[in-house]
């Protein structure tokens, strides 16, 4: 089993966090430097990442979030701003009037938001969840840069957001392969590598005292071949 510890790349989509581009693998020896580039995707263009474009290879994985905005949009921007629902309001998984609707956001009620998306048509919008966005209405709602002296500021997380940030390692046979699974007991759909850092999202205990992992990206494995880290 190799002890190189690789650094995985994302490419995500700022406002929905939909992949852009398949995770993309860095490998190198320890000590190592390393540099991240941003490459050109039709119809989006490169915001900003989760940390730095450059680097060095260590004994653990690491990992960097890429992240794009449509080239519709005029504009994204990360703020740290609060609103206050002056009447009920309704949220949507994205900043699009065509979108489907999340939630009734009850009146009196503040919100935090991180990240002000600017469309295409000048619409401002505001991210108040994981998956869950306002159109900025001045009757509807007011913005401020200062935290309400409440208890209650309300953000929207996404519980079933799958991890895709490693957290495992397989352990297998050198430089050989191992079957995951659509389910535990299914039909096989892959495989991953002795070696190969993975992402545990899910943990399984089956009657008979088996456990399984369900890995992002790939399937489910049995655990008797994976290490957590």
């Amino acid at each position: 089993m190799t002890n190189e510890a690789p650094v995985w790349v994302y490419y995500k989509n700022i406002a929905t966090q939909e992949t852009l581009l398949e995770p993309h693998r860095l490998d190198g020896n320890i000590g190592e430097s390393y540099t991240i580039n941003t490459p050109d995707l039709t119809n989006y263009k490169y915001v900003d990442n989760s940390g730095e474009l450059s680097g060095v290879f260590g004994n653990m994985p690491q990992s960097l979030q890429i992240f794009y905005q449509p080239t519709s949009w005029q504009a994204v921007h990360r703020v740290t701003m609060y609103i206050h629902m002056k009447n009920v309001v309704v949220s949507y998984a994205a900043p699009d009037d065509y979108n489907h609707v999340t939630a009734n956001l009850t009146n009196d009620s503040y919100w935090a938001t991180p990240l002000r998306v600017i469309t295409g048509n000048g619409q401002f919008w505001y991210q108040i969840g994981d998956h869950n966005w306002v159109p900025y209405d001045i009757t509807l709602m007011t913005l401020s840069d200062t935290a309400p002296n409440i208890e209650n500021i309300n953000y929207i997380k996404d519980a079933e957001l799958e991890n895709d940030q490693p957290n495992a390692i397989v352990n297998f046979l050198p430089e050989q392969s191992t079957e995951v699974f659509e389910s535990p007991y299914g039909l096989p759909i892959g495989s991953v590598l002795d070696g190969d850092f993975v992402a545990i999202t899910t943990e399984q205990h089956d009657k008979n005292h088996l456990v399984w992992y369900k890995l992002a990206h790939h399937g489910w494995i049995n655990s008797i071949y994976i290490d957590k880290i």
